[in-house]
C-alpha cells in the first residue's frame, strides 16, 4: 500500500498525548476478565428502525454518562436530549417512540480521565450507523424499506462456482463517469447511477460505462471504497470539486459514501447504492466492496474519530510503549482480534450482504487483520451466499500481534480467501517499486525467482515477491493482476521502463501482460482503464490528486485503442470458455500442465493437456515471447491458434503445422485434437 493517509506518526502521538488519560482510566476500570464479562452478542446494536418506534444501543462499558442528541433534520441545531440506561453488559439503551424516519441523532459519551475531577464529553456519531448526514454530520435513523428500489425482493447474488471463474474489474466509483466524456448524465456523472447508467457512449460511438463491462465480459466489478470517508465534500458537484480522495481513510464503516448520491442528506445514497447493485445484477456481475477494517481515518479526541470517543483505546492495538501501534502506515491499526472489534467486522460485512445484496469483499491491508477474524468472514459470508468471493492484500505488515495470527500470503493456505500476488506482478512488468525496472514483458528475465518461480505463478502455486515465494495452496487462493490502483498504472509503468522503444512495442508489452494475467491460472484481475491504455499522467500515487488528467477514466481511449480492448475482451472470452484456463486443484494442475523444457531464452511454453479440467479442447498450447524479437516454435502437430499478436478469442484465427511463429512481445494459444510433441527441436 503506498498510499499517504491524513494520520501521520506524529499526530498520533499528539493524540496519545492527549487522549491517553482516559485510556489509563477506562483500563483501571476493567475487571480482569473484561472480554468475557462485556461481550455483547446480539445483532441489535446501532438504531433498529420501526415505524412506532426506534431502539438504539450503544457498547460503551466504561463511560460514565451517555445521552442522545436528537435532531429533526440534518441542519437544525434545536435538538432534544435523551437519556440512555447503562445495562449490566455495557450496553446503553433508549427507546425512541413514534416514527422516527428522517430523524438524526448524535451521542454524547462522558469519560472520567484518571487524576481529574473533569470529565472529557464527546459528541460523536453511532459507530453502527446506517445513514448520516453530509460529511458524517450526523446519524440518520430512516425506514430501510423505503431505501428498497422496485424488486429488490427479486435481486440475487451473482452465481459463482469457483473463485478462478470469476474476472475481477478494480474500479473507483467517481472516475469511471466523472469526464464529460463518458456519456453520462450531468446529474449523474461520478456518481453511483453514472457506474450503470445504460446506453452510454464514447465520443466516437462505442460503448462506456455499463455497457462497456457487459460487452468486456468481466463478472464483477470491484469497486474502491465506497463506504462514509473522512476526505471531501460530499456536497460538491460534478465539475465543482475541489478535491479527489480514492477513500482509504473510513469513517462509518456501514453508510454508503454521500459524495456518489445526487444528496448526500437523507437516504438517497441508500437507495441509490442499492439501484446501482441491482443493475449490475440484472446484467450478471456481481460487486465487490473494497473494505478497510486494518485502520480508521481519526483516533483519539479529532473530528473523524468515532470509536476511541465511545470506548478509548479499545478498538485499536497498542504497542509497548502504549501508543497507537501502526503497522499500516497510517497511524493506527484496528484490534481485529478483540471480540468487540471482530463482531464490528462481522456485523459489517454480513449487513452489506444482507441489506445492500453485495457479491464478495476485498480486503484492503489483510495481513493486519488477524487469521481468526478473515476464517469467520468467510464462513458467515459463505452461509449467507455460497457463490461470494473474499480476497485482499495479504502483505506482512503486522508487528504487535504473532506473524502466524495474521491473515498474510503465507497464511491463507487452504482457506478459500485470496491474496493478491505481487510475485506474478513483479514478473510481468518489473518491480512496483522501481519505476524504470523491467520485466518479462519489457524483455527482462523475470526478477522473482527466475523462471522456475514465474512458472510456478503461471500454475496458481506461488505468490510472493521473496525469490523462494510462498506457496499457494489453490488457483483460488491467488489474485494475478500486473496493476491496481496503487502505484504506477499498467501504461505508465510500461512507458517508464521501457521509453527508447516505439509506442507499438510498449502497446505489444501491455497485451502481453493481460495475456498472463488472463491465461495464468488463478483469479484474473484488470484495473480500470487498462483494456484501452489508460494513463495517470504518471503519478504513481493519485490518492488525493484532483487533476483532471490523472485519475478520470478518458473515454477517448476506447476509441483510439480499440484493438487493445478487443484484444481484452478476446481474452476474457476464451478464458470464461474454456476450463481449462480455470482449474481449481494444485494436483489437477500439475497433472494436466506441462511447460516445455526447452523452450528459448525467455519465452513461456505450455501445454494444457487431456481435456483438463473438463475442457472441450483436449490439448491446449500457450506461449509467452518474451523478446524484441519474434520466434518461431517447433511444435509437432497440427493446430488451430485463437490468440496471437493481433487478436484473441475462441475462433480459429490461422492454422499450423509443426511449425508456430510468434511475434515479438506477444503469446500465441492454440488448440489440437491430434497427436502432439511439445518439446521438438528448437
Amino acid at each position: 500500500m503506498m498510499r499517504l493517509r491524513l494520520l501521520s506518526l506524529g499526530l498520533a502521538g499528539l493524540s496519545w498525548l492527549i487522549f491517553n488519560p482516559v485510556a489509563r482510566a477506562q483500563n483501571d476500570m476493567m475487571p480482569g476478565d473484561f472480554n468475557a464479562s462485556y461481550c455483547y452478542t446480539n445483532d441489535d446494536l446501532g438504531a433498529v428502525y420501526h415505524p412506532e418506534s426506534t431502539s438504539v444501543k450503544l457498547w460503551a462499558p466504561t463511560a460514565k454518562q451517555v445521552r442522545l442528541l436528537l435532531f429533526d433534520d440534518a441542519t437544525n441545531e434545536a435538538f432534544q436530549i435523551i437519556p440512555l440506561s447503562r445495562d449490566p453488559d455495557g450496553i446503553w439503551s433508549a427507546e425512541l417512540k413514534g416514527d422516527m424516519d428522517g430523524k438524526y441523532y448524535l451521542y454524547e459519551v462522558t469519560h472520567l480521565p484518571a487524576g481529574s475531577a473533569r470529565p472529557a464529553v464527546y459528541r460523536v456519531n453511532d459507530p453502527y450507523a446506517r445513514g448520516c448526514s453530509a460529511n458524517t454530520g450526523r446519524t440518520l435513523i430512516y425506514d430501510p424499506q423505503k431505501t428498497n428500489p422496485q424488486d429488490w425482493d427479486q435481486d440475487h447474488f451473482v452465481t459463482l462456482k469457483n473463485n478462478a471463474d470469476a474476472v475481477l474489474y478494480e474500479v473507483h466509483i467517481r472516475d469511471f463517469s466523472i469526464n464529460k466524456n463518458s456519456g453520462a448524465t450531468d446529474g449523474n456523472r461520478g456518481k453511483y447511477f453514472g457506474m450503470v447508467q445504460p446506453g452510454t457512449k464514447t465520443p466516437g460511438g462505442a460503448a462506456s460505462g455499463l455497457d462497456h463491462l457487459k460487452e468486456l465480459g468481466v463478472t464483477h466489478v470491484h469497486l474502491l471504497p465506497c463506504f462514509d470517508f473522512a476526505g471531501g465534500d460530499e456536497r460538491q458537484k460534478a465539475d465543482e470539486y475541489t478535491w479527489y480522495n480514492w477513500g482509504y481513510d473510513p469513517v462509518l464503516y456501514n453508510t454508503p459514501e454521500g459524495s456518489y448520491a445526487t444528496n448526500p442528506n437523507g437516504a438517497a445514497r441508500q437507495k441509490e447504492f442499492k439501484e446501482m447493485v441491482q443493475a449490475f445484477h440484472r446484467n450478471q456481475i456481481g460487486v465487490v466492496l473494497d473494505v478497510v477494517f486494518n485502520h480508521t481515518a481519526a483516533t483519539g479526541s479529532r473530528p473523524a474519530s468515532i470509536f476511541d470517543k465511545v470506548f478509548p483505546h479499545y478498538y485499536y492495538r497498542m504497542d509497548k510503549s502504549g501508543r497507537y501501534a501502526n503497522g499500516t502506515g497510517c497511524g493506527n491499526e484496528f484490534a481485529s482480534e478483540k471480540p468487540m472489534a471482530r463482531k464490528f467486522i462481522m456485523d459489517s460485512v454480513k449487513y452489506w450482504m444482507t441489506e445492500y445484496h453485495v457479491d464478495g469483499f476485498r480486503f484492503d491491508l489483510m495481513g493486519v487483520l488477524d487469521r481468526e477474524t478473515m476464517l469467520e468472514v468467510y464462513r458467515e459470508a459463505k452461509k449467507i451466499n455460497p457463490s461470494a468471493i473474499i480476497y485482499g492484500e495479504g502483505w506482512q505488515m503486522e508487528r504487535v500481534l504473532p506473524a502466524d495470527e495474521m491473515t498474510t500470503q503465507a497464511n491463507v493456505q487452504g482457506t478459500g480467501i485470496a491474496a493478491f500476488n505481487d510475485g506474478i506482478r513483479d514478473n510481468i512488468k518489473g518491480d512496483n517499486a522501481n519505476a524504470r525496472e523491467a520485466g518479462f514483458v519489457q524483455g527482462a528475465a523475470p526478477p522473482v525467482g527466475g523462471m522456475t518461480g514465474f512458472h510456478l505463478e503461471i500454475k496458481g502455486q506461488s505468490t510472493g515477491k521473496g525469490g523462494q515465494g510462498i506457496e499457494v495452496f489453490s488457483p483460488n487462493e491467488t489474485i494475478n493482476y500486473d496493476s491496481a490502483h496503487d502505484d504506477l498504472c499498467l501504461r505508465d509503468k510500461l512507458w517508464l521502463s521501457a521509453p527508447e522503444v516505439p509506442e507499438a512495442m510498449r502497446i505489444s508489452m501491455d497485451k502481453l501482460a493481460a495475456g498472463i494475467v488472463l491465461t495464468a491460472q488463478g483469479v484474473p484481475f484488470i484495473h480500470a482503464g487498462d483494456e484501452f491504455l489508460r494513463s495517470k499522467n504518471l503519478n504513481s500515487n493519485s490518492y488525493n490528486d484532483n487533476d483532471p488528467r490523472v485519475n478520470p477514466i478518458d473515454w477517448s481511449l476506447k476509441d483510439r485503442h480499440m484493438d487493445v480492448f478487443n484484444f481484452y475482451r478476446g481474452l476474457i472470452t476464451l478464458r470464461r470458455a474454456h476450463p481449462a484456463l480455470r482449474m481449481t486443484d494444485r494436483a489437477h494442475v500439475d497433472e494436466a500442465l506441462d511447460f516445455a523444457t526447452a523452450a528459448p531464452a525467455n519465452v513461456v511454453e505450455y501445454v494444457l493437456k487431456n481435456h483438463a479440467n473438463g475442457d472441450d479442447w483436449q490439448t491446449i498450447l500457450v506461449i509467452y515471447n518474451g523478446n524484441p524479437e519474434p520466434k518461431e516454435l517447433s511444435v509437432t502437430g497440427d493446430w488451430a491458434v485463437v490468440a496471437n499478436d493481433q487478436a484473441a478469442g475462441t475462433e480459429t484465427l490461422e492454422t499450423a503445422t509443426n511449425k508456430i511463429p510468434v511475434a515479438r512481445f506477444s503469446l500465441v494459444v492454440a488448440h489440437t485434437g491430434g497427436a502432439y510433441h511439445l518439446d521438438a527441436n528448437h
